[in-house]
């Protein structure tokens, strides 16, 4: 094969299918290249070298081929495959969720190193026993600033008064929180004492920081509902793993 062809990537696996009945696409999320999509032939044979490093989740250095249609994974050098994710429902829902959030959000060739090392963060922390909905919740809000549509969680989006409490309530039309007056005169639910500040620290906070945190449980159902209410204004449909969450 020429060397001219050859390029290697950091990625992880977001998204995976069968072709045929030796072959697999497999998405990746790379550092260098972003979002794209290559086959890996010959991995659902017995004896192939690369179908325990080509899972969902894997996380590694990849060498590829420059192809016509597809390019193609000729070898892995495996960083970290997060085998913890595959254990239970639990972490397997919510992981695949995060993975399928990029890969419906992001674009092919769209590239963004802090994405990136958002993603892994993430899937680490799920991996090694973090609290699901606080890094999911995390992960949702820090993707969508970095993408430039992250809610406004100080002040009104309605009126512009500043919100340190109260009766507010949250619009995902609108793109974040509104007041008590506006909340009524539009008919908004209220939203639990603390949503509010728990977005903005996960907004602001890392995530390894807040991996470990436990929220209220009025918290985290009130703000499950607000945020899955804002990501899937912000799609074109619902994501299938999102019926697998825990609020």
């Amino acid at each position: 094969m020429s060397r001219s062809r050859l390029y290697r990537v950091s990625g992880i696996i977001i998204r995976q299918r069968n072709l045929g009945e030796a072959d697999r696409i497999v998405v990746l999320f790379t550092r260098e290249r972003g979002k794209l999509s290559a086959v890996a032939r010959g991995v659902k044979k017995v004896r192939s070298k690369l179908a325990g490093s080509l899972q969902l989740f894997c996380h590694g250095r990849f060498l590829l081929a420059a192809g016509r249609s597809l390019d193609v994974v000729t070898q892995i050098q495996l960083a970290d495959s997060f085998p913890h994710l595959r254990e239970g429902l639990g972490r397997l829902a919510h992981a695949s969720y995060v993975c399928e959030l990029v890969d419906a959000l992001i674009e092919e060739g769209a590239f963004d190193d802090v994405i990136y090392d958002l993603l892994v963060a993430a899937l680490r922390a799920l991996d090694e026993g973090g609290e699901p909905a606080t890094i999911v919740r995390t992960f949702e809000l820090k993707l969508l600033t970095l993408l430039g549509y992250g809610p406004e969680v100080d002040t009104c989006v309605s009126c512009g008064a500043e919100v340190e409490g109260g009766e507010a309530g949250f619009s995902p039309q609108e793109g974040g929180i509104l007041c008590h007056r506006c909340r009524a005169a539009q008919g908004v639910p209220v939203i639990a004492a603390g949503v509010m500040r728990a977005m903005g620290d996960m907004i602001e906070l890392p995530m390894e920081e807040l991996a470990k945190r436990r929220l209220t449980a009025a918290v985290r159902q009130d703000l499950g509902r607000v945020m899955r209410a804002y990501v899937d204004y912000r799609l074109e449909r619902p994501l299938k793993s999102a019926e697998f969450l825990t609020r």
